[in-house]
């Protein structure tokens, strides 16, 4: 049960990877003839005003306010390219695998165990469509509904009040070190770097480290393949 909560968890942070869109600046409309107007101010002289001495006041110097970073939005920028992967380090000395894969008009993102691995597909406007798991006999789907819902996980408003309390660095078990920042409600942290496929670093929970990242890389490689997901058996 705690493997599966913990799947959920990072189901729900994975939902991050989300594109921001940029929009083009538009040009200001031509006029009727095709030409840009060009308007000559008009030149006049100035009126002859006798020179004034500005009042001197007295200002007592102020320590400028640290303004603190928000969460999301400001500086979260996760790497959420084709193929990318992480492992973590779970309790009881498990492990799980996350990867991304681009697969036409839908994006995979794959979770790996020891005895077990796990797909969501979603559309390319982020929208849930089929949860997939596979073990040494079937490929099934699941319903995971009830337990995430990605549109309202990922609403800026959700993450508003979170601030980064920490800047800095995590060096992984196979020795690649990272620039990470610590955010925390007061109870949990979450450690993140935008250098690290999906941002994620290390997740504690209640002061227990739930997980922690291993390695990541650029090449990972799909345990379910499309025929398969497609054709799941519902459980």
């Amino acid at each position: 049960m705690k493997k599966f909560a913990l799947l959920i968890v990072l189901m729900i942070l994975a939902m991050a990877c989300i594109s921001e869109k940029q929009e083009t600046p538009q040009k200001p409309p031509l006029p009727p003839n095709g030409t840009p107007s060009v308007t000559t101010p008009s030149q006049t002289t100035p009126a002859s005003t006798p020179p004034t001495t500005p009042a001197l006041t007295t200002t007592p110097p102020t320590t400028p306010k640290k303004t603190p970073k928000k969460f999301l939005g400001e500086v979260l920028n996760p790497i959420c390219s084709d193929g990318v992967w992480a492992l973590y380090a779970l309790p009881d000395d498990d492990s799980i695998k996350h990867k991304l894969f681009d697969d036409g008009d839908i994006f995979v993102h794959e979770f790996e165990m020891e005895d077990a691995v796990t797909q969501a597909w979603l559309t390319k406007e982020f929208k849930q469509i089929k949860t997939i798991v596979k073990d040494e006999n079937e490929v099934y789907c699941i319903d995971t509904s009830a337990f995430i819902n990605p549109t309202e996980t990922y609403s800026p408003e959700k993450y508003e009040n979170l601030y980064i309390e920490k800047e800095t660095t995590y060096t992984t078990p196979t020795g690649k070190t990272v620039e990470v920042f610590i955010v925390s409600d007061g109870k949990d942290e979450l450690w993140f770097s935008n250098e690290v496929p999906f941002s994620i670093v290390k997740v504690i929970v209640d002061g227990e480290l739930a997980m922690s990242l291993i390695d990541f890389g650029f090449d990972a490689e799909r345990k379910i393949s499309r025929e398969e997901g497609e054709n799941c058996v519902s459980m």
